[in-house]
């Protein structure tokens, strides 16, 4: 799992040059996400402070004196490389934005209003940095619409997964999640219900909450009734599967077709970004789309796999068409077999226990060298037929 300094221990954060304030605003805005010292420092410490704190963050003041500000910033970066600087004011000046990013600053906040912001910057301070090595790798499967067979592929990637591997698939829509029926699971816990006590959560109040499948696959459910108030923001999200990586060798996070808070974050801080699409011309479409807002969200290009899901020969568009379409290569396909995939869904099992001999199962199977070996393609596309391209021009 990615990006893991902020929550497995929270940031540290150095603060020069903010008066009360601005103190104030900041510990507001980033709350327990972040180890905040008791004042400021003055521009004058601040080689100081960083050199005996060796923080992940600085959060600089550009109202009281600019031009140190600006003089401060390839100082800071030289005594700590890779350290993250935020400038920090109450009014937008585009002047004192470029001059902080030629600086070195990150980003240039102006609190409140960019709360958001600053929250992500100190989420993200530990780029440079490495899991743990017995983490285990967060798969996220998301699809390009509804109905292309995100959470069937999810259920049966991790019980390809669980006979080697220890396992653990999270159900991450929260309106109408359904991986506990596609599993015929009647879980007595449930995710919401972690996200209630998370204070208290540890890998021991995981494993009261998850429900185990016959394939040894653990699941971490929605409730069973729908919820009025269904949001959930990605430090809560980012906050459960630190703790589901730190207990399992695999984390598969089923993020469905939603676009919300908790699946943004979720697929930024995945190792694998399984995007299934089905070979149709809206689904597509809408891979596109999703590969987009992926690049807009920085999401490294080399941990996407596009799967085509539903795949037939005989289908109009060809793998070779979705390539050239979306400008990503097809990692994997899976065989269109509706009726084996139908009963597995009704029946609540795994499509090996249905039919071991489809070859949807042979496909999901081969996908493990996706997370298993770092793979970029499952198998070379099958045939060549005519481009869509203009479709996303």
């Amino acid at each position: 799992m990615r990006h893991q300094g902020a929550i497995r221990g929270a940031a540290q954060v150095v603060v020069v040059g903010v008066d009360a304030r601005g103190m104030g605003l900041i510990r507001e805005c980033l709350g327990t996400e972040a180890v905040l010292p008791a004042a400021s420092t003055a521009y004058h410490q601040a080689r100081e402070a960083v050199q005996a704190g060796h923080p992940n963050v600085v959060i600089t003041g550009f109202d009281m004196d600019f031009e140190e500000a600006v003089r401060l910033g390839p100082l800071l970066q030289a005594e700590i490389p890779g350290l993250q600087l935020v400038a920090i004011s109450e009014r937008t000046d585009p002047e004192r934005i470029r001059s902080a990013m030629r600086a070195g600053y990150r980003e240039y906040v102006v609190l409140p209003e960019d709360s958001a912001l600053l929250r992500q910057a100190v989420r993200e301070s530990d780029l440079g940095g490495t899991a743990s090595a017995d983490q285990g790798q967060l798969i996220s499967v998301v699809g390009s619409k509804g109905g292309v067979g995100a959470t069937l592929l999810a259920c049966n990637l991790a019980a390809e997964l669980s006979p080697v591997y220890r396992v653990c698939i999270v159900d991450l829509d929260f309106s109408m999640g359904d991986v506990a029926a596609f599993l015929d699971l009647q879980p007595k816990s449930s995710l919401q219900d972690l996200m209630t006590g998370l204070t208290r959560l540890d890998s021991r109040m995981l494993s009261g909450s998850v429900a185990v499948h016959p394939s040894k696959v653990h699941v971490l459910a929605q409730p069973t009734e729908l919820l009025a108030d269904e949001h959930v923001s990605g430090e809560q999200v980012l906050q459960v599967l630190t703790v589901v990586a730190d207990a399992y060798q695999f984390a598969v996070a089923d993020c469905g077709c939603r676009i919300d808070e908790a699946t943004l974050t979720t697929t930024a801080v995945s190792d694998l970004v399984l995007l299934v699409c089905n070979p149709d011309v809206p689904s597509v479409k809408n891979a596109w789309r999703r590969l987009q807002l992926m690049e807009h969200q920085g999401i490294d290009k080399g941990a996407i796999r596009l799967v085509v899901n539903k795949w037939r020969k005989d289908t109009e568009l060809s793998l070779a068409d979705i390539e050239k379409s979306l400008s990503v290569p097809v990692a994997a396909s899976i065989a269109y077999d509706d009726e084996t995939c139908m009963a597995a869904i009704n029946a609540g099992r795994i499509l090996r226990d249905i039919n071991k001999r489809s070859p949807v199962v042979s496909d999901i199977s081969a996908m493990v060298s996706l997370a298993t070996e770092g793979a970029i393609r499952v198998e070379a596309p099958r045939s060549e037929k005519k481009t869509f391209g203009w479709l996303f021009k």
